[in-house]
């Protein structure tokens, strides 16, 4: 069973932490990772261990009964054992009563086979653990996104709400 940690600047593991995020997410849909360790936003950023071999990470951020997975990683030598989906529980586990949202890049968009397949691989794997896509669609940092939830669905206006809510008392923030 996996274990997981909070996330902070000091931890031993902190180097492979940051090195999953920059190799797992292109520039454009990444934000500096300091802004994942302040506490502007309460976030919850965790480490996941099988006993004492990193897995991945997950970051999510918690308003009334929805928390939206925001960055979520496995290292991908360890991808397709199961250790995303473990992932997935420890986060529906700790929110048991909340809509749980993702986002994935929108498939049509795709430029090439390749990132056409990466795009359904992802869009499976939320799918076997439960997610639904929901209609609906944004735009944030020039990359097209669709949500999916689990434990009920999200509208527009909520998932909207939702981020003018936790941006409120950030200047400058774009919310999606």
């Amino acid at each position: 069973m996996l274990q997981f940690f909070d996330v902070t600047r000091d931890a031993p593991w902190f180097p492979q932490i940051k090195a999953l995020y920059e190799s797992a997410f292109p520039a454009n849909e990444r934000i500096p990772i300091k802004h994942l360790l302040d506490d502007k936003i309460k976030r919850e950023f965790w480490a996941f261990f099988d006993e004492d071999s990193f897995c991945g990470f997950s970051n999510s951020i918690s308003h009334g009964d929805i928390t939206n997975i925001v960055y979520f990683a496995v290292k991908p030598e360890l991808r397709c054992r199961g250790y995303g989906s473990q992932i997935l529980q420890a986060i529906r586990e700790k929110h048991p009563d909340s809509r749980i949202v993702v986002d994935i890049e929108v498939e049509e968009d795709s430029k090439d086979a390749e990132e056409l397949e990466r795009r359904n691989r992802r869009r499976n794997f939320y799918q076997r653990n439960g997610f639904e896509a929901v209609p609906v669609d944004y735009v944030w940092q020039g990359e097209h996104y669709r949500l999916l939830t689990a434990g009920g669905t999200v509208t527009d206006k909520e998932f909207r709400d939702f981020w003018k809510e936790i941006l409120k008392d950030i200047p400058g923030a774009k919310y999606p």
